[in-house]
């Protein structure tokens, strides 16, 4: 990132891919007054969600039924990155309220986290659809396709890529670092003119955000096409998994297409603020999702935190353990 002062009370910052955008600086009653409810909003944001995702993520790894479907561990692996994505924006909350830049070796490593995790989690996302896909369409070569080998080989190469992107960040080929005050994770512009990963890296993650939304686009256009003209009926199992993974692709559709059409105020903190909550939403959205659509996993989270739920028509009282819902009782 490059940094310039052009008076006592405003900081010049440059990202890469946009003008460079001055902001007042950090000391001052106005920057408090501004910034405390923002970092209010993220932590009161973060928190709800982190714990709503753990007791989703809990669900699907130790449902016996959930987690040997392949649609579900993928699932999860999403779950867990969107999670590491929640923590590091709960860090947002302490940048705001120290209220001085950070650009030192703890905040690369933070940031090298976030963007690993963030491309992980769209790469994956992309193999969902790819799953929802042949699951249907092709359903006759989705065993081979998705046997547990086959599923830890895919998993491991995630990783791969995970440690590869976090290296490049971490160890100065490409920095992600917490811009204040522009309230975001973003890609500062290389001290290395003759190395410019951090926008070859902005570029590639952008690319992988267009091919989540085209091949969602496509795979759920061919699925309905085929449901349409084979006249095939989904069993519910693979209805409600087929909506659950609808809906989270109609919100990475919209959180694109704000970022990249939306009339946002990128020359505003405000706007810097609004283009990060909608990637705070898209951490998010997944068990939200899940709990809404999935009477499954729905009926689990609330067994989880023994509350009441409801079984086949009958109310029930379920212990904290899961695994006393009868498994033919509950609806998928």
């Amino acid at each position: 990132m490059n940094e310039s002062t052009s008076s006592a009370d405003v900081s010049e910052l440059e990202f890469v891919g946009l003008d460079p955008i001055v902001f007042p600086v950090y000391s001052n009653d106005e920057y408090y007054g501004r910034e405390v409810p923002y970092a209010i909003f993220i932590l009161t944001f973060c928190l709800f969600f982190i714990i709503l995702q753990i007791l989703v993520m809990r669900v699907m790894i130790t449902d016996k039924d959930l987690k040997k479907l392949p649609a579900f561990q993928i699932m999860f692996m999403i779950s867990l990155f969107d999670t590491i994505q929640l923590f590091v924006h709960l860090t947002a909350v302490f940048y705001i309220l120290n209220s001085k830049p950070h650009f030192d070796l703890p905040d690369y490593l933070i940031g090298a986290v976030m963007n690993a995790s963030w491309v992980s989690m769209l790469i994956l996302s992309i193999f969902l659809n790819i799953n929802r896909l042949i699951s249907i369409v092709f359903h006759f070569q989705s065993s081979k396709i998705f046997s547990p080998f086959t599923m830890k080989i895919y998993f491991s190469i995630i990783l791969v890529i995970w440690c590869i992107v976090c290296f490049l960040n971490a160890f100065g080929f490409s920095r992600m670092v917490y811009l204040l005050p522009a309230y975001t994770w973003h890609y500062a512009v290389s001290r290395i003119a003759a190395n410019p990963l951090s926008a070859l890296l902005r570029s590639v993650s952008a690319d992988i955000s267009l091919v989540d939304v085209l091949f969602s686009l496509f795979a759920h256009i061919s699925i309905f096409t085929y449901i349409y003209m084979k006249a095939a009926l989904l069993s519910r199992k693979e209805l409600i998994l087929t909506v659950q993974v609808v809906c989270v692709s109609i919100f990475h559709i919209i959180g694109y297409l704000t970022w990249e059409y939306f009339p946002i105020p990128w020359h505003l903190p405000i706007g810097v603020f609004i283009g990060h909550v909608v990637w705070m939403i898209w951490n998010a959205i997944n068990p939200m999702l899940y709990v809404l659509i999935n009477p499954r996993i729905r009926n689990l989270v609330l067994a989880s935190i023994g509350k009441q739920t409801e079984v086949s028509g009958r109310t029930l009282f379920v212990a904290s353990h899961a695994s006393t819902v009868r498994q033919s009782g509950v609806k998928f």
